[in-house]
């Protein structure tokens, strides 16, 4: 049985948390998960007893218990859902360099038999998240885009004129 063990003291090694569990059964491995970045412990693990009975005796006899100052938090391991946290994936577009302009957030597309394209930002609620793109004039207005560091806005070209078609 694979065992979630959570709330560990950062300084927990291994084989300490290996005689932890010796004490119930039979142990098949033991891994406390470490940062990539830092290789520092991140708090939690894992560990795999192969007899069930025993596996369940150690769950309902170290959930809870302080180690290290610690109140660890000992359970069956649930399946990681898809994913396993947030996702990386990009949406939009434009952030070369960190310059905002181009298609990113707050631009405008060119729409196809319309004199308007609207290009809505994904979860835009109100006026300031759309960006109003004039095909006739070349111009954009409305929404220019997220504010940067410096309080400016960056995207499109606002009311100068020199607007940025994307197609």
């Amino acid at each position: 049985m694979n065992i979630f063990v959570g709330s560990l003291s950062f300084k927990m090694r291994e084989e300490e948390l290996k005689k932890e569990f010796d004490a119930f059964g039979e142990v098949d491995s033991v891994k406390i998960v470490m940062d990539h970045e830092t290789l520092k412990s991140r708090g939690f693990g894992f560990v795999t007893m192969p007899n069930q009975d025993q596996a369940l005796a150690a769950i309902a006899g170290l959930n809870g218990k302080e180690i290290n100052g610690f109140a660890i938090k000992v359970n069956e391991a649930r399946p990681r859902e898809s994913g396993g946290g947030p996702s990386r994936e990009r949406t939009g577009g434009g952030y070369a360099n960190n310059n905002r302009g181009g298609s990113g957030p707050g631009s405008a597309s060119r729409s196809s038999g319309n004199s308007y394209g609207i290009s809505r930002t994904r979860g835009a609620t109100d006026a300031n998240d759309l960006g109003i793109y004039d095909t006739k004039s070349g111009r954009s207005g409305g929404g220019s885009g997220p504010k940067g560091r410096d309080g400016s806005r960056h995207g499109s070209g606002g009311r100068s004129g020199g607007g940025r078609r994307s197609y």
